[in-house]
């Protein structure tokens, strides 16, 4: 009975021995992926299928530091995959990000934009035409596409090489379905995943198309809670609508890119506020960015029971400089005076005023000053190209007999470099400037609208 046993044992093993040459040899071993030598960010040189993936899983994309839109989100998609696995990453998976742009990619380039994202993983540069022939051998270079820019495919690879097993999936899905896919699909699962029947299965709710392009589109960099978290890629954006112009907000989100470019001042200040990491482009159109702003107003509402926006005709109450009839020594009748509340990583600040001349003659606002401020100048929102965008306007002239309106969604005031944090309900000085050499002293309220 025991020769037997032993007999049977010695066969099995056999069996199993034969057979693990063939379990583990895949068709995608070294003799399929191209063996190229790579850079890292930190200048060291790598071989493609010996250092990188023999033996591994993996998740490989393909990015370029210049792109405008999907690349920034793939990057910080991966940063939130990278934190869910914590530091398994590493050690039992690895992430690398090839540049598809090598010329502009240098290793000094690639550790700079890796190190806004705090990315853990490798970046990677290299020869252009080596980096093509691989991602043609992953399935992600396609040819009816290439038009001599950079455009590409936004899949990624990931894959186990020891066991062949080998996906093509979007970076943009749920972060939390994407770590599990990587940490536990390309492995086998670890344990007997317990089954489910449909009765036990919560009820979904319909969202609205502003809920999902804002979990699909922003979530990867900003939250919507009113606790940003510390090191967030983007500022929370509970009130946006609150601090924010909406013709602004429209622009931001549709063209950031060309706000970038044309140094509209908020965008400006919020790329130096969070580590310059450019707002990416998300090809939105009208509509779907309206929906956005409408979403996050009405969720803002609903975890502040705050209405945000300023109802249509709606002022603030203020004890105004002037009344309507005008005293003496004042050179205009002065309404509605008042800056916005904002928080206190702001740069920058908006503010508001009705101007009302009572004289015959036009007067022109030459400048104007504030001891809380840098600097105060008056903006005008204006289309160019197509889009809204913010210019200065010099010599404001207020006609005679009549009034200029500083108002939210028009001209405004633009105040620069605030010299302490301002709560709703104080109050702050403008001295006025006009081109006779008149000067006026304004007061005006911080409101939190």
């Amino acid at each position: 009975m025991i020769h037997r046993f032993a007999f049977v044992l010695a066969v099995a093993m056999a069996i199993y021995a034969n057979s693990t040459p063939a379990l583990a040899a895949t068709p995608w071993g070294k003799d399929y992926f191209p063996n190229i030598v790579l850079t890292t960010q930190d200048g060291e040189d790598v071989l493609f299928f010996d250092d990188l993936i023999k033996d591994k899983i993996v998740a490989i994309n393909f990015i370029y530091t210049s792109c405008p839109d999907s690349c920034p989100l793939e990057t910080a998609q991966l940063v939130n995959v990278q934190n869910i696995l914590g530091d398994r990453v590493g050690k039992d998976v690895f992430f690398y990000s090839i540049s598809i742009d090598p010329a502009t990619d240098t290793p000094e380039v690639l550790k700079a934009y890796r190190e806004k994202f705090g990315a853990q993983w490798t970046f990677l540069t290299g020869n252009k035409e080596e980096i093509n022939d691989l991602r043609r051998k992953m399935g992600l270079f396609i040819e009816e596409i290439q038009d001599g820019s950079n455009n590409h495919n936004v899949s990624m690879i990931i894959g186990n090489q020891t066991t062949g097993r080998w996906m093509k999936r979007s970076p943009f899905e749920n972060s939390y379905v994407l770590a599990d896919q990587i940490g536990n699909w390309l492995s086998g699962w670890k344990s007997v995943q317990p089954t489910r029947d449909y009765a036990s299965a919560p009820e979904l709710r319909s969202i609205s198309l502003g809920e999902q392009l804002f979990r699909t589109r922003c979530t990867t960099c900003h939250s919507l809670t009113g606790n940003e978290i510390e090191g967030a890629l983007g500022p929370d954006l509970i009130g946006v609508t609150a601090r924010r112009e909406p013709d602004w907000l429209l622009n931001w989100l549709r063209a950031p890119d060309q706000m970038l470019a044309n140094k509209d001042p908020i965008a400006m200040a919020l790329y130096e506020q969070y580590n310059q990491l450019n707002m990416p482009n998300m090809r939105l159109n009208q509509d779907e960015a309206m929906a956005l702003l409408e979403y996050i107003e009405e969720e803002t509402i609903r975890l502040t029971g705050q209405q945000t926006r300023m109802a249509a005709g709606e002022t603030v109450s203020a004890e105004f400089t002037v009344s309507n009839e005008q005293p003496a020594g004042d050179v205009v009748a002065v309404m509605n005076a008042w800056v916005r509340e904002t928080d206190s990583h702001a740069t920058v600040n908006a503010g508001y005023m009705t101007l009302i001349n009572v004289s015959s003659e036009d007067l022109a606002l030459s400048g104007i000053e504030c001891d809380s401020f840098d600097s105060v100048e008056v903006h005008e929102v204006a289309m160019v190209d197509g889009l809204m965008e913010m210019r200065e306007i010099t010599g404001l002239v207020i006609p005679a007999q009549g009034q200029v309106q500083l108002a939210p969604g028009g001209m405004h005031l633009m105040l620069k470099r605030p010299q302490q944090h301002f709560s709703s309900g104080q109050r702050l000085d403008m001295i006025l400037t006009f081109d006779t050499g008149a000067k006026q002293t304004v007061s005006v309220m911080v409101a939190a609208r």
